[in-house]
């Protein structure tokens, strides 16, 4: 695993701690469906994926993240 994938994933489980694991695995599920009705990659316009990949190479984001930031643009 690479510290670019380790930040990646770090990134999610942030996400996971302020919304609760059930809840994002909930609006995760529901936002790729909803996504996959669009025009695009489903996966990759995921909000929380948005976030992740958007942040994944910067190893001081985590310590700069705001709360809810995979909406807040």
């Amino acid at each position: 695993m690479t510290s670019t994938d380790f930040n990646h994933e770090a990134i999610h489980t942030a996400q996971m701690k302020e919304l609760g694991y059930v809840f994002f695995y909930v609006l995760y599920v529901i936002e790729w469906l909803y996504r996959l009705c669009k025009s695009g990659n489903a996966y990759r316009n995921i909000s929380f994926e948005r976030e992740a990949y958007e942040n994944e190479d910067d190893v001081y984001y985590l310590y700069l993240r705001k709360h809810y930031a995979q909406w807040r643009k």
